[in-house]
């Protein structure tokens, strides 16, 4: 796939089939992230992959309380569009069901230089913005391969009880759950606000 249609093409599904992804395939987005720009040209990241599902089910047991704390708020939520709450409505019920059907789940794993919290400075969140960048690779890499990728930011107690469940070492940090797979052929795919991207184009000045 040529690379601008794969970042026209990119979406997120939360609806996945079966269909195993390949191990050739997988190495291949793996290693389009690992070619991703690093701060420290480290590259100090590492990834756990689940394709077991007891190993995922083990790994996600804190994930629903999370996805119910987040329904609560959009709720209450008064400057949310419409199209943001259908995106969520959507997605807060599949969450478990979407990181555990692709039967793919990646938990990408970077070291982090500095506490994410309360950062002294903004480059201090180097290492934090790198695993993005990371991440961005693999998600285009998936769709180039004609696979689709789920995410989900962990909150509350989850990101450390994965750490705990997976035997992380400590002083690495994991930003994301990370599903890849096929799209089930019934997908939901939220429809996106279109924003015009020469809007947000400022020549000289703001």
């Amino acid at each position: 796939m040529e690379f601008y249609e794969a970042i026209q093409k990119r979406r997120t599904v939360r609806d996945f089939s079966t269909i195993p992804v390949p191990e050739d395939i997988l190495m291949r987005i793996l290693d389009a992230g690992m070619k991703a720009p690093s701060h420290d040209h480290a590259r100090d990241w590492h990834f756990v992959v689940l394709h077991d599902p007891e190993h995922i089910a083990e790994v996600l047991k804190q994930v629903n309380h999370g996805a119910n704390v987040q329904t609560d708020i959009i709720n209450h939520w008064d400057t949310a569009t419409e199209c943001q709450k259908n995106m969520y409505y959507d997605a807060l019920p599949k969450q478990v069901k979407m990181l555990s059907q692709s039967q793919c789940l990646i938990l990408p794993f970077f070291r982090a230089g500095a506490e994410l919290m309360t950062p002294r400075d903004i480059s201090s969140l180097n290492s934090f913005a790198s695993v993005w960048c990371l991440i961005q690779n693999m998600l285009l890499a998936a769709t180039a391969e004609g696979l689709s990728c789920a995410l989900r930011i962990p909150i509350l107690g989850e990101e450390e009880y994965v750490r705990k469940t997976i035997h992380a070492p400590e002083g690495y940090r994991m930003p994301c759950y990370l599903a890849i797979g096929y799209a089930a052929d019934d997908a939901n795919v939220i429809r996106q606000e279109k924003i015009e991207f020469k809007t947000r184009i400022h020549s000289e000045k703001w």
